[in-house]
């Protein structure tokens, strides 16, 4: 498996996502759903872990003004949990 692919694809679907959808569906797909998955296939898997921080850079190169406005939208609980995946202190959303 290639998991550089994986994540690349997952980028590429969340422009077509946010033409269509806007951003908040955009962030959703890409950051609390297809993020999350692939940071836990990372925990079991050496491949996908060593793919995580090229993958987390890619989230935050999109927009970071528009994506830390997204994690200060989300519930408190998923919102530290994406905060400890992508090293952004509370204080900062």
């Amino acid at each position: 498996m290639q998991c550089h692919k994986v994540w690349k694809k997952q980028c590429q679907a969340t422009r077509s996502v946010r033409r269509r959808f806007g951003l908040k569906s955009a962030l959703d797909y890409l950051v609390s759903e297809k993020l999350l998955n692939f940071a836990e296939a990372a925990e079991k898997h050496p491949e996908f872990a060593a793919e995580l921080p090229r993958f987390q850079a890619a989230v935050w190169a999109s927009s970071p003004y528009e994506f830390a406005g997204y994690l200060a939208s989300l519930r408190p609980t998923t919102r530290r949990k994406l905060q400890r995946l992508l090293y952004v202190r509370g204080s900062a959303c």
